[in-house]
């Protein structure tokens, strides 16, 4: 795995990283091209998990990705409707309190977001562009993970790798609404041309909103200039698969 975590809790072991070109090869025997639907995308994912998590049980949730602030709760009752209907979820954001659910988004220069409580079984993940952080796709999840009774101090949120900002580049429709965290999050290049690090916006948006919160880890990982993961801007047609789960 390209970027892997394991957190030993009260309540189990928490598991979450990013899979990026390497642990996806093979995958090619079985699709000649990457998927163009969340349906194809599912079957991609669960080939992976298969490959992966060779002789392990885990319940595979994915969406219908869509750059908003959509969240859904993975439920005993929304799997059982999932189950009934096979449909996916649109939106981009997940979260339970049930063992042994894989929670995955897809990204490729966008920020993945793991969240989850040290002391009760909650984990949440995010996929966050420029988009969703501008809606307040991670706050939204943090207030969610709050008004059903998780404190502050209990959660932990971390940023997997995405694109930095020395190489994203926005044009002023997008870099208005960053400019007011400083240059250290949107830096002009002149011409109406900005650097962007939205992986940094969503820390300073998070920090200022949930100052007691557990802990916020970015591990800076660059997808645009790291040979294992994939990248939009490089122009490449993968995805990155960034999960969360708990094994009780």
């Amino acid at each position: 795995m390209e970027f892997f975590k394991e957190i030993s809790t009260d309540y189990g072991n928490i598991q979450y990283g990013t899979a990026g070109k390497p642990s996806v090869s093979g995958l090619e025997n079985d699709f000649p091209s990457y998927p163009k639907t969340p349906e194809v995308w599912k079957l991609y994912i669960e080939k992976w998990l298969s490959k992966e998590w060779i002789g392990n049980s885990k319940d595979l949730v994915v969406l219908n990705q869509v750059h908003g602030d959509s969240i859904h709760q993975v439920s005993t009752d929304s799997l059982r409707e999932e189950a009934k209907s096979n449909f996916i979820w649109e939106g981009d954001g997940l979260y339970t309190d049930l063992p042994n659910q894989l929670l995955v988004v897809r990204t490729a220069d966008c920020v993945p977001v793991y969240l989850f409580s040290t002391k009760r079984p909650f984990v949440a993940i995010i996929h966050s562009g420029w988009k969703g952080t501008n809606l307040g796709i991670t706050e939204r999840m943090m207030e969610r993970a709050i008004e059903i009774g998780y404190a502050q101090d209990e959660l932990y949120m971390e940023i997997g790798p995405y694109i930095q900002g020395s190489d994203y580049e926005v044009g002023i429709d997008v870099a208005k609404f960053f400019s007011g965290f400083g240059e250290e999050v949107c830096c002009s290049k002149g011409n109406e041309k900005f650097l962007l690090d939205v992986g940094l916006a969503i820390e300073k948006r998070v920090k200022e909103r949930f100052p007691r919160l557990g802990g916020i880890q970015n591990s800076h990982t660059n997808v645009y200039k790291s040979p294992l993961y994939f990248s939009h801007r490089a122009k490449e047609e993968g995805r990155n698969l960034n999960f969360i789960l708990w094994e009780s």
